[in-house]
């Protein structure tokens, strides 16, 4: 006679122990750390275990860090809960459950969550701090948990459901976790873990702040919902099951990129208790790989050529259209054979290389039309070959908007400039010229009417709008004047003596070309190359090893050789310098001298928190900044600031974009 869970006298909810975990506040770290919704996914968790799972309160060991605004919901009936400190949760880990008398221990946390190189994961505890950044390693925990280091007899079944991120730990180079393994006794064969993940090595897990609760929490206890803990052990692997195929439906939406996945240790599918409780489940068939016919024409498609434009965007792709979780890490290092070998190891999905689309990205958006037209007709020969499916077309490359070019030349009198308009569509054409000198204040009225007058002729001679608009303003200034508020200038709109700040109008950028020299104008040019192949990514602090193409400098200090360092690799291209006015002159310097083309800063210094504070507010950690994005996100920040006061500590107003593109160098003279 087959028996279910629910009939087996050593899984029953008297014998069944949890720890439950939830730390939304990691104040020794950062402010930014701040997790809203964790500790109430932990109580959610626990209201369904001690709910319809049956399991008493006094078998649950919980542990929660609220934030100081977080208002917990009702708690009658739960455990009291302990704060997320590392010394406690390892005391109840490690001594309290092993000395239990239990058949199963449930494992939930949510938090953060970072991968090591070793590919564990390491979750912060509350008392974490830069400097000893506390955590629990969960794959030593795992490994402990199934060995004979806990009585052979005792807690066979074992769970383990994190809601945590697993990003590259390196993605925030200050924290210090160090080497932990807490030791175990022999493995046995005896145990059977089940662990379920809200997402893959490398990919983020959704938290959504409005619901206070995590996406990946939310749909596993309405999964849950009205099991038992013994239903619940039985059909673990079909509500595994059930989530992937959910979050296979909202990726497809848009709504998340995170893939829950599962791994059950031993098995779990040969185990007597059951007729099969866990059963085994089919691998998916392998995505096709290369042939040797197509590693041979591509190696001669890539001779004599560097990496290509838009090749950290192929690579993004590639995994997006198959359909599979992208690395957090950069780009691999070496040319484009290297990596598309790293694609090929990877492989894909069934039916779906990431080889191809790679390729066919490149293909697409190469500046060489014959080169390109080559790409395309190898990725169109090598699939046929290998049995793959069609690669969808890629995104069309956005249309480069239209801008004006304000050059402000010093002139030989003392505090004037020269100052030149030019049109830039496809080409650049003469649009005024001043004729003399003017001081700055003249200047800059010349300029803002002569904007309106050439947006409003622009739109005149294009009605339909077949042409992009104006939509960027770059200023040519000498170094002196990059702290001019250019973004602040008036330009005549709408009635009479109406007017607008230019910089709500259009995206404004400076630049200083004519400080690109003599060394410093060949490292310009390969820092923009290195910038056209990356798009933009995440951010690092300074380190001889740059692997990212954004480096956020402290607020505090600088590195005394910074443009030594900066000059050392292709990358850095960008960097966020929330520094102090007395800092940032040096820095300006040092960037200038290492060929950095994009820089951005706020004048009168960071305002009070931390450094990473700007980085956030353009990109989270994860996802990184879009740099090819910062001019249009930037008059976003400025129109959302308004009327800002300067001395607000805020970090929407008032920010300078350096932007200096090689391949956009004016004229030495006004052409006719």
């Amino acid at each position: 006679m087959s028996r279910t869970a629910d009939d087996l006298p050593d899984i029953v909810a008297e014998r069944t122990y949890a720890l439950v975990v939830g730390v939304e506040s990691y104040d020794e770290v950062s402010s930014d750390w701040k997790l809203p919704g964790a500790a109430q996914d932990a109580l959610n968790f626990t209201r369904w275990i001690t709910g319809p799972g049956g399991v008493p309160s006094c078998n649950v060991r919980l542990f929660l860090s609220p934030l100081p605004e977080t208002r917990l919901a009702d708690q009658d009936g739960l455990p009291e809960h302990r704060p997320a400190t590392e010394a406690g949760i390892r005391q109840a880990l490690f001594r309290e459950l092993p000395a239990c008398d239990g058949d199963l221990l449930w494992i939930y946390w949510a938090g953060h969550g970072f991968v090591d190189h070793r590919g564990g994961l390491l979750l912060p505890c509350a008392d974490a701090t830069t400097e000893n950044t506390s955590h629990l390693n969960l794959e030593s925990t795992l490994r402990w948990w199934r060995s004979t280091s806990v009585n052979p007899s005792l807690f066979r079944h074992q769970v383990a459901l994190v809601d945590a991120c697993r990003v590259d730990h390196r993605l925030i180079p200050q924290l210090t976790f160090g080497n932990f393994d807490y030791g175990r006794g022999d493995l046995t064969g005896e145990r059977r873990q089940f662990v379920l993940y809200a997402a893959r090595p490398g990919e983020a897990a959704k938290n959504e702040a409005d619901r206070q609760s995590g996406l990946f929490t939310r749909k596993l206890v309405h999964t849950l919902r009205d099991m038992s803990v013994g239903q619940s052990i039985r059909h673990l692997p079909d509500a595994a099951r059930r989530l992937q195929a959910e979050f296979d439906r909202l990726r497809e939406t848009g709504e998340t990129w995170q893939t829950p996945t599962f791994e059950i240790h031993r098995g779990w599918n040969d185990s007597a208790l059951f007729d099969d409780p866990w059963p085994a489940f089919a691998a998916e068939p392998p995505a096709p790989i290369l042939d040797q016919a197509a590693w041979d024409d591509l190696e001669v498609l890539a001779q004599r050529r560097g990496l290509p434009p838009h090749v950290h965007d192929a690579y993004r792709w590639a995994f997006r259209v198959c359909g599979c979780a992208a690395p957090a890490d950069s780009l691999p290092s070496g040319g484009l054979t290297e990596i598309v070998h790293d694609l090929d190891e990877r492989q894909g999905r069934p039916g779906r290389a990431l080889t191809l689309a790679f390729v066919r990205y490149l293909a697409a958006h190469s500046p060489d039309r014959d080169w390109g037209a080559r790409l395309a007709s190898w990725v169109d020969a090598t699939r046929e070959r290998i049995g793959a499916e069609p690669v969808p077309a890629p995104p069309q490359p956005p249309t480069e908007p239209a801008a004006l070019h304000v050059q402000l030349t010093r002139a030989v009198k003392e505090d004037t400039y020269l100052v030149r308009i030019w049109h830039y569509r496809d080409g650049f054409t003469s649009a005024w010229d001043s004729g003399t000198a003017l001081v700055l204040a003249a200047a800059r009225d010349e300029i803002g009417e002569q904007v309106a007058k050439l947006v409003e002729a622009d739109a005149e001679r294009d009605p339909l709008g077949d042409d992009p608009d104006i939509a960027r303003v770059e200023f040519h200034v000498p170094l002196p004047l990059v702290e001019e508020e250019f973004e602040s200038w008036a330009v005549p709109t709408g009635p009479e003596d109406g007017s607008e700040p230019m910089g709500f109008l259009f995206e404004v950028v400076v630049r200083c070309p004519d400080e690109r020299k003599r060394v410093g104008l060949r490292t310009w040019m390969r820092k923009w190359q290195a910038y056209e192949r990356h798009g933009g990514g995440l951010w690092e602090a300074p380190t001889p090893d740059a692997r990212h193409p954004v480096w956020l400098l402290a607020d505090d200090r600088i590195p005394d050789n910074l443009s030594g360092l900066l000059q050392l690799n292709g990358l850095p291209v960008c960097v966020l310098a929330p520094l102090a006015p007395a800092l940032l002159g040096d820095a300006l310097t040092a960037v200038h001298k290492a060929g950095i083309p994009i820089v951005l800063w706020r004048r009168g210094g960071a305002p009070s928190g931390s450094a990473g504070d700007l980085a956030t507010t353009l990109a989270s950690s994860e996802s990184g900044v879009d740099l090819r994005n910062l001019p249009s996100a930037l008059r976003r920040l400025r129109v959302v600031a308004g009327g800002v006061d300067p001395s607000d500590q805020d970090w929407s107003h008032p920010l300078v974009l350096l932007w200096d593109d090689p391949n956009r160098r004016l004229p030495p003279r006004p052409l006719k």
